[in-house]
């Protein structure tokens, strides 16, 4: 299993747009890929699963990944997270 921390902005939230982008980013792989944010868990394949987070207010959460392909669903679901959430949609 690998893991990576991440941080977003205080004003950053798993909202539909984002958590979308990242659920499709994380589907095409065999691994499990899970977002986990204190004690809460999601699935990082399914949007309404990120979305049911509760707000970070700029503090971490980890993503993990476990399975066959679990080191390029880590690489490609980070580079989701951060293009997800450095776009400037007003959101």
């Amino acid at each position: 299993m690998l893991t990576k921390t991440m941080t977003l902005a205080p004003e950053d939230f798993f909202h539909a747009r984002p958590a979308s982008r990242i659920a499709a980013a994380a589907k095409p792989f065999q691994s499990m890929v899970m977002v986990c944010l204190g004690t809460e868990l999601a699935d990082a394949k399914n949007a309404f699963s990120l979305m049911r987070l509760s707000h970070p207010r700029g503090g971490p959460f980890d993503l993990l990944a476990d399975g066959p392909d679990e080191s390029e669903a880590l690489e490609t679901v980070v580079r989701a997270v951060q293009a997800a959430f450095s776009e400037a949609d007003g959101f």
